[in-house]
């Protein structure tokens, strides 16, 4: 009984422990800005990259992607293999994200999938969406 409290009070304190960070362990690169990643693509260059920003929109279906957005734009993060998901309260959080980043058009029936998964109308949508797009292996959240 005793090894049995023990080894659940360890649980708790791992999943306390471990709570904010998502996927595969991030690197010791230097992170770069939102806008600096955008810049990086634009002009065909690096598109693996550590990358802090702060969290503005999550899947509110189930967090299998969320939003940081900046002066230069916009990048929606998805996540490897779809091997994790964040949760809903993550918004507003400063977060680093490790991936690959690229420049993305979505098929119209995509786009009207992840208006709707952001909470919006998909009726509204009339063209597919071009954005710049971010692969994470691993989310860890800073603040």
């Amino acid at each position: 009984m005793k090894a049995a409290v023990t080894l659940f009070v360890l649980s708790l304190f791992s999943l306390t422990c471990f709570a904010e960070h998502y996927g595969a362990e991030l690197s010791e690169a230097e992170p770069i800005s939102v806008t600096e990643a955008i810049a990086l693509v634009d002009a065909n260059k690096q598109t693996t990259a550590l990358v802090q920003g702060e969290v503005t929109s999550v899947c509110q279906a189930k967090g299998c992607w969320m939003g940081f957005s900046s002066e230069a734009g916009d990048v929606r993060v998805t996540f490897k293999d779809y091997g994790f998901f964040v949760p809903f309260s993550i918004v507003g959080k400063t977060v680093l994200a490790e991936g690959t980043v690229e420049k993305v058009q979505w098929s119209l029936k995509d786009s009207k999938h992840l208006t709707e998964d952001a909470g919006g109308d998909p009726d509204a949508v009339t063209e597919p969406i071009v954005e710049y797009q971010m692969v994470a292996s691993g989310v860890k959240v800073k603040s």
